[in-house]
């Protein structure tokens, strides 16, 4: 166990603030630690106890656990107390992903969905503007405005307190710290220790990190109204704190709770140390067919007949494979070489292996995305409420029938598009909006079809196919 002594006379400080120093520590005087490290943005450093500690002329002893901030240059600290950095100040983008993804953005000031009241909030979830002014009805932004709000707030008034409070902040990775700064976006940044939140507190000053995402359940307001999305919320946090892709641990999190009973089962499966792979290992697949190869066979699963070297897939074309059953979208380039993969809906409104009537799943086969983009959200940022323009989101994307799947099966006008009314409004808008099921389209997250499909379309032709339960 290391120690660090004292220089001179120095101070230790809840927060970065030295006015807020409210333990001494006397020259000469050493300091069981768990470890040092640098607190980013400042040129102090972050200290846990590793045994309390009681200041000359105290009477209350810090507890063995608690962080606080100190100046280093006021200490003697060895080598084997520091720890690395825990980044370089800027949120990690797991962070946003959550808060983004749950909070959704709207540019006009509402009421609380909860109170019908206070606190109003703007923008991504904000409820104070950066000098502490609150947010008022009638208030108005900007995306722009909004954006730099939300990195603002978060990081000032919820991460800076997180790395401050929460015990072993410093030895978590982004994705774990992500997950609580979600948690605390939601809860309020002063949870840990405010008594409302003994569970979780006790698992996070104990290091059991194994019952973390448990004990996140348990804090979804249960009997209310909104029990069913904080539910998603809790568990999404959950499967990111475990180290899984926000914007997949947000399309699990739908899949598997969809009621208050689903809430309360996931609760006590949690306490259990029960967990759910998210893509089954008889539906996984690797890499697309290479030339010359026969398609994919998946066991389970019925999918395309023929593969894009059979229509000259070459040069900058892509081949995006859908696995409705894994709800999943994998991006591959013409060397067979993964180069995304995301949640995807190749699904409709009646029950699998339905594919064959209308309104339903996907029909499986190959595909070719047409070069038009339907660019609903460039032309308008903000639109007025439009049912067609909810339904397919920011982008769509027409896919033509390259094995006649829709003249067999009597479709027509299968796209690949995001939105969905069945979000409700301004749901069908947000960056991660939930993925609801088409009437036989394939549903992407906006977000990712700006970012990750429509970059595939403007390079070269992107092929398309589409696996779906036999």
């Amino acid at each position: 166990m290391p120690y660090i002594t004292a220089r001179q006379d120095a101070g230790l400080s809840p927060s970065p603030a030295a006015a807020d120093a409210d333990s001494f520590v006397a020259a000469g005087s050493r300091i069981a630690v768990a470890w040092v490290r640098s607190a980013p943005g400042t040129a102090l450093a972050i200290v846990r106890l590793a045994g309390p500690y009681t200041c000359p002329g105290g009477s209350v002893p810090l507890p063995d656990g608690e962080q606080r901030y100190l100046n280093p240059e006021r200490f003697i600290v060895p080598d084997d107390a520091w720890l690395p950095a825990a980044g370089d100040g800027q949120l990690p983008p797991e962070v946003a992903q959550l808060n983004h993804h749950y909070e959704g953005c709207r540019l006009q000031a509402y009421p609380d969905p909860r109170t019908g009241g206070e606190p109003i909030t703007i923008g991504w979830g904000s409820t104070f503007y950066q000098d502490g002014s609150p947010i008022r009805l009638g208030d108005g932004i900007s995306q722009v405005q909004a954006d730099a709000l939300y990195e603002h707030n978060c990081q000032e008034k919820f991460w800076k307190v997180l790395e401050a409070t929460i015990p072993f902040w410093g030895e978590m990775t982004d994705r774990q710290r992500a997950a609580l700064c979600s948690f605390a976006y939601n809860n309020g940044a002063h949870f840990h220790g405010d008594g409302y939140h003994d569970t979780l507190d006790r698992h996070l000053s104990e290091h059991r990190w194994d019952a973390v995402p448990g004990a996140l359940m348990l804090y979804r307001n249960p009997g209310e109204t909104v029990e069913v999305g904080l539910g998603r919320r809790r568990r999404a946090e959950g499967l990111v704190w475990g180290g899984m892709e926000p914007a997949v641990a947000c399309a699990q999190a739908e899949r598997e709770i969809s009621t208050p009973a689903d809430c309360e089962a996931w609760e006590q499966r949690l306490k259990q140390g029960a967990s759910v792979p998210v893509v089954p290992v008889a539906q996984a697949f690797t890499a697309p067919a290479a030339a010359g190869e026969p398609p994919m066979v998946v066991p389970g699963l019925v999918g395309p007949s023929k593969t894009p070297q059979d229509f000259g897939f070459s040069g900058t074309d892509s081949h995006v494979v859908v696995n409705d059953a894994a709800e999943t979208a994998k991006a591959y380039d013409v060397e067979g070489r993964l180069l995304w993969e995301i949640p995807a809906l190749a699904r409709g409104q009646g029950q699998e292996n339905q594919y064959k009537e209308t309104s339903t799943d996907t029909p499986p086969g190959i595909y070719r995305i047409a070069k038009k983009v339907y660019r609903d959200y460039e032309q308008d940022p903000s639109p007025a409420y439009s049912a067609d323009r909810c339904s397919y989101g920011w982008y769509s994307f027409d896919l033509e029938d390259l094995e006649m799947q829709e003249r067999r099966f009597g479709r027509a006008g299968i796209m690949v598009h995001g939105g969905g009314t069945a979000c409700g409004w301004p749901g069908a808008w947000a960056p991660l909006q939930p993925l609801h099921s088409t009437l036989g389209c394939v549903r992407l997250h906006n977000q990712d079809l700006r970012d990750k499909l429509l970059p595939l379309v403007e390079k070269g032709t992107v092929y398309v196919s589409v696996y779906q339960e036999d």
